[in-house]
């Protein structure tokens, strides 16, 4: 168990100005997120890897959960254009994976410099940090995952 957040790195969608979710459709409204497993997910993906019964995310046999990366990074996002990388702090249940986690909750702490993210990190009250400098900023933000937690 944990005792404090961990820190980790993650991708958005910008649409209308805020954050969206690379792949469900997630508007993050604030800074903080907290996971669900949303019944429109499993209708997505012909419920193929969702869970039917309600939990709490994420869990360990679902796709739930607020998804984020060991390392900062280009990503495969199916071709979009209007999107930003950031940090996040996670904490609550995680879901550790060889590159990335699923967590039950997530803050945003900081997002890449890029055309039009300083309204959106204004808005949310985060800070904008250059795009190479993402893995140096989180330290500022807290620790990584220890290595032995990850599989």
């Amino acid at each position: 168990d944990l005792v404090v957040p961990i820190v980790a790195f993650r991708a958005w969608r910008i649409v209308d100005g805020r954050l969206l979710s690379p792949y469900i459709p997630c508007r993050w409204e604030g800074a903080v997120m907290h996971a669900e497993c949303y019944p429109a997910n499993r209708t997505l993906l012909f419920g193929r890897g969702w869970l039917e019964e309600p939990h709490e995310p994420p869990h360990r046999d679902c796709q739930c959960g607020i998804y984020a990366y060991h390392r900062p990074g280009v990503q495969t996002y199916y071709g979009e254009l209007d999107w930003v990388e950031g940090i996040v702090a996670a904490w609550g249940r995680i879901e550790s994976h060889r590159d990335g986690l699923r967590a039950q909750h997530a803050r945003v702490c900081a997002l890449a410099r890029r055309p039009g993210v300083e309204a959106i990190a204004s808005d949310l009250g985060v800070d904008v940090v250059e795009r190479d400098e993402l893995e140096t900023a989180a330290g500022r933000y807290g620790a990584p995952l220890p290595p032995s937690l990850v599989p």
